[in-house]
């Protein structure tokens, strides 16, 4: 029988060893939700920035892209319902001014989801659990050779 893991047992290492630490900007009025993914991203070692709408996502990015290249942000999650300004909305203008950051969109829209894979983004189908989160934002910051497809759920 094996003996409990005691609390000061545990790993220090991320849920998801293979992961490079990003700053990531985390878009999602839902607090739970909000909660929830973040919780899943900072107990892998990502930096978070929240935002709990379109128009503080576009605030984060426009200081993001002004400050020098530490202040950037290594992904995007974000809904699409985001109240003001939808997720596919943000990404498409992202990549008309050229920008290629990272974009997990979070949608259970076929359509909407069709259109962000377009724009080179991962989508990330509702509902989801943690481990769809790891792998959604894993293939997005894995750069332009990653392939379009949706997490399953495990």
């Amino acid at each position: 029988m094996t003996p409990p893991v005691l609390a000061h047992q545990l790993p220090t290492t991320p849920a998801n060893d293979h992961t490079t630490p990003l700053r990531i900007l985390l878009g999602e009025d839902n607090e739970t939700m909000r909660r929830l993914v973040g919780f899943v991203l900072r107990s892998d070692g990502h930096v978070l920035a929240e935002a709990r709408d379109g128009g503080e996502v576009l605030e984060a990015l426009a200081a993001s892209l002004t400050g020098g290249p530490e202040q950037r942000f290594d992904a995007i999650v974000a809904e699409q319902s985001l109240p003001g300004i939808e997720g596919l909305t943000i990404l498409a203008g992202l990549r008309a001014r050229g920008l290629a950051t990272p974009f997990v969109l979070i949608t259970a829209d076929p359509e909407v989801q069709a259109r962000a894979r377009r724009l080179d983004a991962v989508v990330l189908d509702q509902p989801f659990n943690t481990q769809a989160i790891r792998e959604a934002v894993t293939e997005a910051s894995a750069g332009s050779t990653r392939t379009s497809r949706t997490p399953s759920m495990s």
